[in-house]
């Protein structure tokens, strides 16, 4: 009797030990399909079209905006080169913001000047991030989704922002780290058609009309902030420009924290465009983003949002950005992107 109850009990410990070690081994080839997965979609990035109208009655002329951000750059990011090359040979893009996080590395600058060639061709403006100034450093995965200790702040730039900035005012990009600027941009209409009384049209042209594109411009008034996510943030004083209504009003920074953003929407911004987030980085089907790495809340992880402060509303883009740190090399459920936002 005794011994029939103890091959009993071996054989439920024997089931039991083997329930676990198949749980283990489930939740291992998850993990490692999960790291996988997350190792590819990081290198697959994509281009998202959002559009917006503003009031008619403003006048403010349809143009496209293209939104990059936390590219975080290092040797062997060539897709990032790729996809960027890629946009602007196959979109029409008045102009380019850029809204910081642009280093993994003290090595990214070559491939980062390669990445931003194209864009440089385009008028833009920029903000820097805290990868920008400061190099990434190892950060478990547990400190980053629920917080811990701050790390003592480091106050010795190590990354060559000053090149990137250099390269940037070259190309007549517009530098809004605490600054309020404004600047009027060509902006190219649909073709339109025009009678031709000249009998040297083309064979194949239609009935003697040509199409041209008409050309016109918009002026764009600007209010930007240095990385909000070190304290660096200090709003400017718009300039006269900003109360006109005709100009488009814009707001740049790097990390959307709400104090940021509801000063912008205060300040009447009518669009406001930033980074930082990655979009989480690590999304769950059904519920996204995991965290923002700011106080910004979970849905505003990444996309076009309408923002409300008192009785001002701004649109809000934020970009999930295309790079990651060296250190965190994957991405689930958020895959790596830039922006088209197209304004009516």
């Amino acid at each position: 009797m005794t011994y029939g109850v103890h091959t009993t009990a071996l054989n439920i410990a024997g089931s039991a030990f083997k329930g676990v070690g198949y749980t283990t081994l489930g939740m291992g080839l998850a993990g490692a399909s999960a790291l996988a997965w997350g190792s590819f979609e990081r290198r697959w990035p994509t281009l998202r079209h959002v559009h917006i109208t503003l009031d008619p009655s403003r006048n403010i002329q349809p143009l496209t905006i293209l939104h990059v951000s936390d590219l975080h750059m290092f040797p062997g990011q060539n897709f990032i080169e790729d996809f960027l090359s890629k946009v602007t040979a196959t979109n029409h893009i008045d102009f380019v913001v850029s809204t910081g996080d642009n280093f993994s590395s003290v090595d990214g600058l070559v491939p980062l000047m390669r990445a931003y060639t194209p864009l440089l061709d385009y008028p833009g403006a920029y903000v820097l991030g805290s990868n920008d100034y400061y190099s990434q450093m190892p950060k478990s995965w547990a400190r980053y989704l629920v917080g811990g200790h701050p790390r003592k702040a480091r106050t010795t730039p190590n990354l060559p922002w000053t090149e990137l900035t250099s390269a940037f005012h070259e190309a007549g990009w517009t530098n809004l780290n605490n600054r309020a600027d404004t600047l009027s941009i060509p902006v190219v209409l649909a073709p339109v058609a025009h009678v031709s009384s000249s009998s040297t049209i083309a064979p194949n042209a239609s009935s003697h009309s040509i199409h041209e594109a008409a050309h016109t411009s918009q002026t764009l008034s600007f209010i930007g902030t240095d990385d909000a996510h070190l304290n660096r943030d200090r709003l400017p004083i718009p300039l006269d420009s900003w109360a006109d209504q005709q100009n488009l009003r814009i707001g740049l920074t790097h990390a959307p924290y709400t104090r940021v953003l509801n000063a912008m929407t205060d300040a009447g911004a009518d669009l406001i465009f930033a980074g930082h987030t990655h979009g989480g980085q690590i999304g769950l089907p059904g519920f996204g983003a995991i965290v923002t790495n700011c106080d910004v809340p979970r849905k505003y992880a990444k996309g076009l949002h309408s923002w409300r402060y008192g009785t001002h509303q701004s649109f809000v883009n934020v970009s999930a950005g295309l790079g990651t740190s060296r250190y965190a090399q994957v991405r689930i459920a958020t895959r790596p992107e830039a922006t088209l936002l197209s304004i009516a």
